[in-house]
C-alpha cells in the first residue's frame, strides 16, 4: 500500500505541475474492513505521463495489483487494480475501522498531496485542471458523510482544483448479517425462504 500512496503523490504533483489530470477511486469496503474491488484510473497527457513513467513503474508491485494503458492520440488512460482484496497499510492518511455497529472509512492520501499555493493565477489554473472522482460502496447504509451524493451504501466525491484538499469520510451501519446490507434486505431473504418452505409443504 506504501507503492499506491507514492503512486497517488506522484500523480498529483506532476499533473499540477503540468496540469490536465483527471483521477478516479473505486473501492468497496467489506464488514471486516478490508477493501474488494479496489480500481484507480488516471487520464492525462503524455506529457505528465512521461514526467512519472519510470517511477511509477517502478514503485509497482506485480503480485498485488494489474496494470494497464490505453493510449487514444495525445491522452493515455492508467488503470490499477487490486488482483485480491487489500487493507489499508497507511494508518496515517486511510483508516478503516470498527466503531460499536458502524465501520468509519477515512481517506486522506489525495488531500495530505493536493494542498498547494493558488495564490497566483497560473497555480490555480493548473491546479483547477486536475480533478478527483471518488466512488466509494460501503457494507451498510451510510449515515454519516462528507461526500458530494449518497444512495444507500454508495457514495460520490466528485473534486476539482483545492477541492482536492477535501479528505474522504464516510460511516456506515454494519449489516445484520455478513455482505447483506439494509433491514430491507433481510427482511426480503425471510420472505423468499417463507415462500420456499410453504411450496414444500404444498
Amino acid at each position: 500500500m506504501k507503492k499506491i500512496a507514492i503512486f497517488a503523490f506522484l500523480i498529483i504533483f506532476f499533473a499540477v505541475i503540468a496540469g490536465c489530470a483527471t483521477l478516479s477511486v473505486y473501492a468497496k469496503v467489506n464488514p471486516d474492513t478490508s477493501i474488494s474491488n479496489y480500481k484507480v484510473t488516471i487520464e492525462t497527457t503524455s506529457m505528465i505521463y512521461g514526467m512519472i513513467s519510470g517511477t511509477l513503474k517502478s514503485n509497482f508491485d506485480e503480485s498485488l495489483y494489474n496494470y494497464d494503458e490505453k493510449w487514444t492520440g495525445d491522452k493515455v488512460i492508467i488503470t490499477v487494480s487490486a488482483k485480491n482484496n487489500i487493507q489499508s497499510l497507511d494508518p496515517a492518511n486511510w483508516t478503516i475501522k470498527k466503531v460499536d455497529n458502524h465501520i468509519i472509512y477515512d481517506d486522506k492520501r489525495f488531500a495530505s498531496k493536493s494542498e498547494i499555493d493558488t495564490s497566483n493565477q497560473y497555480s490555480a489554473a493548473m491546479m483547477n485542471s486536475v480533478s478527483l472522482h471518488y466512488y466509494l460502496e460501503m457494507p451498510g447504509k451510510i449515515t454519516t458523510s462528507n461526500a458530494n451524493k449518497v444512495d444507500g451504501n454508495k457514495a460520490e466525491w466528485h473534486l476539482i482544483g483545492n477541492k482536492m484538499s477535501t479528505p474522504i469520510h464516510a460511516e456506515s451501519e454494519l449489516p445484520l448479517i455478513p455482505f447483506i446490507s439494509g433491514f430491507e434486505t433481510v427482511l426480503a431473504l425471510f420472505g423468499i425462504m417463507g415462500a420456499l418452505f410453504v411450496m414444500k409443504k404444498k
